[in-house]
């Protein structure tokens, strides 16, 4: 039995459900930002897992153009994990709606909660809040990895409906104000303590950062992931002045070499 997962993360909340899930699958990791050159995607696995934020309820871009390449998935059992640190809202039945289109069919859907890391909105978790999540992704891991081994199909999992409806007229008022057009990285911009690394423009997932003469410039093709602020080692990177004082955050159990490199099944399992 063949099994792929693909995977987009900014922060490694997403890598590592994907990761976690590989390992007891034995599937073939692969980051979505590799696919981005391809005009079409052919899933020639016989179990392919898609796993990979919610942003403002939304589907990030990288995701919708990645679900729009996915050719000859007739007979394909797809399913999708997606983290959330607030409110899932359409990302779910948007990409169910878009492997339909597409001709396929989704077998099952389901929602892990990370700590939260849009940084601009809130500080970082206290740790004691991020373990507690760990261990309920820990727990849940296995019932996931049952249910596709044994290719059930129709689970849709629903996540804080009440939330949903409490707050979903707020984030839509940003979403539609421009928080996540992809010209968002206008407001971003580095302190003194910038040494110039190179870490942000290789971690960012659409190549979106150059740095030359000493300047680091933002293209105004930002996918909102964060990576480049959340793994500044310096916590130069700012969004406008709110995250002077923040902390930042990424998975504690994700190296900055994972993220950079391309992890295998075969590397996972040495």
């Amino acid at each position: 039995m063949k099994s792929e997962i693909y995977y987009f993360t900014g922060t490694g909340n997403s890598y590592t459900v994907a990761k976690d899930l590989a390992s007891r699958i034995e599937a073939n990791l692969i980051p979505i930002k590799e696919t981005e050159h391809k005009n079409n995607i052919v899933l020639e696995a016989d179990i392919t897992g898609i796993i990979f934020p919610a942003y403002y309820m939304h589907l990030p871009r990288i995701i919708e153009r990645f679900l729009n390449k996915l050719d000859k998935i007739e007979d394909r059992y797809i399913f999708i994990v997606v983290t959330v640190g607030g409110i899932v809202g359409e990302a779910i039945l948007r990409c169910k709606k878009t492997i339909e289109l597409r001709g396929g069919s989704l077998a099952g859907a389901f929602v892990v909660r990370m700590p939260a890391n849009y940084i601009y909105a809130a500080d970082s978790l206290p740790v004691f809040i991020q373990k507690r999540m760990f261990r309920k992704w820990r727990k849940k891991v296995d019932k996931i990895v049952t249910y596709i081994t044994n290719y059930k199909r129709g689970k849709i999992e629903n996540f804080n409906p009440i939330g949903t409806f409490l707050f979903s007229k707020y984030i839509m008022k940003e979403f539609d104000a421009g928080q996540f057009l992809p010209d968002i990285d206008r407001n971003f911009w580095i302190d003194s303590k910038c040494t110039f690394c190179g870490i942000c423009s290789k971690i960012c997932p659409v190549n979106n950062i150059l740095i030359e003469n000493k300047q680091i410039n933002w293209k105004g093709n930002c996918e909102k992931c964060l990576a480049c602020i959340q793994w500044c080692p310096v916590a130069s990177i700012q969004f406008s002045d709110t995250t002077l004082k923040r902390k930042r955050y990424h998975h504690p159990d994700v190296t900055i070499k994972e993220m950079l490199n391309k992890p295998t099944i075969n590397s996972l399992l040495k």
